[in-house]
């Protein structure tokens, strides 16, 4: 499943993408950096990362009312952007997975107050007859 959702990802070399935790981007002169960090698991003390790097695209967009007809530019690769779009929607799915969790956790804790109150009404109800 992770290979069709995820194929640029899996290219990039990542067999499961469900263990990326974040990601961050910076740009350096010509290049994309993308440095993706795995979930840390259980006795590790530094949180795994691999880093990409990505050549910018050189192009020449036309200027309208300026002193040159052209003016030279940088785009970032088709590939660096795909790998981005599938990150936010990998990362996005999480966050929305945490939030449910955290919510269906919060609903659990508030379910086992309510019945925790009721009981010890009905045992209070109990003592009093």
């Amino acid at each position: 499943m992770s290979a069709k959702k995820f194929q640029t990802l899996t290219e990039m070399g990542f067999d499961d993408p469900y263990e990326i935790e974040k990601f961050t981007t910076r740009t350096e002169n010509d290049v994309d950096v993308l440095k993706v960090y795995l979930h840390r698991h259980q006795g590790e003390w530094m949180a795994k990362s691999k880093k990409f790097k990505f050549k910018r695209k050189h192009t020449n967009v036309s200027v309208e009312g300026g002193l040159v007809p052209y003016r030279a530019s940088t785009e970032p690769s088709p590939y660096y952007l795909r790998a981005l779009a599938e990150l936010e929607k990998l990362v996005c799915e999480e966050k929305l997975v945490k939030d449910k969790k955290e919510h269906l956790l919060d609903e659990l804790e508030h379910l086992e107050k309510v019945v925790t109150r009721k009981v010890e009404d009905l045992r209070r109800q109990i003592e009093e007859l």
